[in-house]
């Protein structure tokens, strides 16, 4: 049961009093725990509390950011050894993480109940064993979340194994904005937990690269996955990188490796190829004619394939710049948007790829080619998973087209991560689970 006012995040809009008599009136229900605010000064009903048998959370709110001095705060919250001290701060970005993490390690030995609220403080629900706290909090809906970033107890226990956790589990996750829709930590963790691993995949809501190398490095991250719009972004960070990644300018797997550094590289290509050659491979050939929508660093990666495989593809992307960028440097045709896009895009159709964010949740009604209309012989590559149909996949199947999953792409590419993380080939039993 909650009765929280309104200022801490809560929807009591009654008066103090009146609230006060109400918690008083609950306690004989038995409740181990009841959590009051660090400004409630109420010794009767703190008394009452103990005298219930229960122990009390003195609890501290702050919805504009992680204050300084974190640790202090949460120390002094406590009035007498019985009570547990928990801070509840709201990190409104990536840079505000270290500060965060830098108050578990301050309060490592120490009881207590430390959160970050809202999707860029998930981890710390996630985590909270391994983080040295008391415990965390979850809602039964998450659409009808208690408070913000509350995951249901269901995906905390089955997705994240949070019972199986511990100080030693190992972290990898993956980071992008946005970044809720990844399918990935049903993957990976999936392949842990058939292979018996002490460890835990989670999703990083990213919105500043430089920040998140000092969190992976707080944390102990022992690698990453790389989604948009970051595939470029980390490549200043990296310590070492192989051929591929040389090549592709592209990274979509960060590693950290004995010495500290990290090393860099990209998988994608391999993911990208894999369904293909599997689903069609006799469009694997130097004589397709394929286009490529996008330029981004998902896009990099599919040319880079498509030309390992002879094939010279068409780039379209709505800024003509970076079309003509990414083109030049892969020796391939490129255009923009408009009639004369679209008419040679019919003219490099057998193989059309969607290599853009377009479409992918939450925005779902985007098609990145309102104007083209499928002839039915293309084969459509959507490399958006998050809706598994999106509407431009959806057209192509109603014309008659082929088409390919970005979901395939998705765990041929992980497969080749997860042996990165953990030295071990995916367990095949763990992908029908993971899908």
């Amino acid at each position: 049961m909650a009765v929280r006012r309104q200022r801490d995040g809560g929807k009591w809009k009654g008066k103090e009093a009146d609230r006060r008599r109400l918690l008083a009136r609950s306690l004989p229900g038995g409740y181990a725990y009841v959590d009051l605010e660090e400004d409630l000064d109420d010794p009767a009903l703190d008394e009452a509390v103990i005298r219930a048998g229960g122990r009390v959370i003195r609890s501290l709110y702050d919805f504009r950011g992680v204050p300084e001095r974190l640790a202090e705060r949460c120390r002094n919250l406590a009035r007498g050894p019985a009570e547990i001290p928990k801070a509840a701060v709201m990190p409104g970005s990536t840079k505000d993480l270290p500060r965060l993490i830098d108050a578990y390690r301050q309060l490592e030995s120490e009881e207590k109940i430390l959160i970050g609220m809202g999707e860029f403080g998930l981890f710390s629900r996630i985590l909270a064993t391994k983080l040295g706290c008391f415990l965390t909090f979850c809602s039964v809906s998450e659409t009808q979340a208690a408070a913000p970033g509350h995951l249901d107890p269901q995906k905390l226990v089955e997705l994240y194994r949070f019972r199986e956790q511990d100080r030693d589990t190992f972290l990898c996750g993956v980071i992008g904005q946005p970044i809720a829709h990844s399918r990935s930590p049903e993957f990976h963790n999936h392949g842990y937990e058939a292979l018996g691993l002490n460890g835990v995949y989670i999703p990083f809501l990213v919105d500043d690269v430089p920040s998140f190398f000092r969190v992976a490095g707080l944390l102990d991250i022992r690698g990453f996955s790389v989604t948009m719009p970051h595939k470029q972004a980390v490549l200043p960070h990296l310590d070492e990188r192989d051929g591929v990644l040389e090549k592709i300018g592209a990274c979509n797997t960060v590693v950290r490796r004995e010495g500290g550094g990290w090393f860099g590289t990209n998988t994608d290509v391999e993911g990208f190829l894999a369904p293909l050659a599997a689903e069609v491979p006799d469009l694997l050939k130097s004589e397709t004619r394929a286009t490529v929508i996008g330029a981004g660093g998902g896009a990099r990666s599919v040319v880079y394939a498509l030309r390992s495989r002879g094939i010279r593809p068409l780039i379209i992307n709505r800024t003509i710049e970076k079309a003509r960028a990414l083109a030049e440097l892969f020796d391939c045709e490129w255009s923009g948007f408009g009639g004369e896009g679209l008419a040679r895009i019919r003219e490099n159709s057998d193989l059309i790829v969607q290599a853009t964010g377009v479409g992918m949740e939450p925005e779902t009604e985007g098609d990145p080619l309102p104007d083209y209309r499928f002839s039915g012989a293309e084969v459509v590559y959507d490399l958006v998973y998050q809706p598994l149909v999106t509407v431009f996949r959806k057209r192509a199947q109603v014309a008659g087209c082929r088409t390919v999953s970005g979901l395939d792409m998705l765990f041929a590419q992980g497969a080749a991560q997860f042996e990165h993380y953990t030295g071990q080939a995916y367990p095949r039993e763990a992908l029908d689970h993971a899908k």
